[in-house]
């Protein structure tokens, strides 16, 4: 099985999004070259399907980004970042996004109010005059990750429309993840059903799963998370799942000699933060 490695560049983030749990984030800091060499040793007999920057922070703040993703493309596969863009610049824009593969880009909404109530501690006009240089520069790179839940649907369809308008096609709307709290109702998810297929996007689930996984979704004790990603933070830590925000489940480090994937499939479906985890109930819809 092909697995998507989930690596943290930094836990620095100067957001507060109502989607986003950071008052979980206990310890902070940077991912090192040195741990990324470690890492690249550790998985480089894995099969893997991309490499996606994201984590608990915002990636565009490590001042190596680029260097790390250089260092990554030893692995041979698919390297994105996930970000708000509030680290990119008018100087330094062109570099990261000629670096990447896909930059995913985590957006609320184009109106100013819905957006301030989302993306809380980010500056709105910063936001999108970055957003509008990475649509005018390269807009086959971006993903955008529709994010925010329900506050964000009233103004859905001129956000959407100012994506399609530059060129980007890959939309995703992504439901609000519970990471380990409320199992989010039927009714909510039948209403992101009703607006993907309204306003012609993409359900967040149709990145990562391909027919194989989604195959795999009768079988009850399978998880679209844990079963198909590998996650490591800023400190080289291998965590159970993607979803485990406050870094409970270590498995071992880069720097030990386990078996990670052995290890943590002794886990699966039994750490704490499964026991109302909504992912499998979102991606089998």
């Amino acid at each position: 099985m092909e697995r998507l490695l989930n690596l943290e560049a930094t836990s620095f983030c100067n957001a507060n999004c109502s989607m986003c749990p950071r008052d979980c984030v206990k310890e902070f800091g940077y991912l090192s070259l040195e741990t990324v060499d470690m890492l690249i040793d550790k998985v480089k007999d894995i099969a893997l399907f991309e490499i996606s920057l994201s984590g608990r922070g915002e990636p565009t703040f490590h001042p190596k980004l680029v260097e790390i993703v250089e260092k990554l493309r030893e692995l041979k596969t698919k390297i994105s970042v996930v970000t708000t863009s509030d680290g990119l610049n008018a100087r330094n824009y062109k570099e990261i996004v000629d670096s990447l593969d896909i930059l995913r880009l985590s957006v609320s909404s184009i109106d100013p109010a819905t957006f301030r109530k989302v993306h809380r501690g980010l500056e709105y006009r910063k936001i999108w005059d970055n957003i509008q240089r990475l649509v005018s520069y390269d807009p086959e790179k971006l993903h955008i990750h529709l994010v925010g839940g329900e506050d964000t649907y009233p103004q859905l369809e001129p956000t959407i429309k100012f994506f399609k308008d530059h060129g980007v096609n890959n939309i995703f709307l992504f439901p609000l993840w519970n990471r380990g709290g409320n199992v989010e109702e039927q009714e909510i998810l039948d209403i992101r059903k009703k607006l993907v297929e309204e306003y012609g996007v993409f359900y967040s689930e149709d990145e990562y799963l391909d027919e194989d996984k989604v195959r795999q979704l009768g079988n009850p004790n399978y998880c679209p998370i844990g079963d198909t990603s590998i996650s490591v933070n800023f400190k080289g830590d291998m965590i159970g799942c993607f979803q485990d925000f406050e870094n409970k489940t270590k498995i071992c480090n880069v720097r030990d000699d386990v078996d990670f994937l052995k290890e943590r499939a002794k886990m699966l479906k039994k750490m704490p933060v499964c026991m109302s985890c909504n992912s499998a109930k979102q991606a089998r819809r």
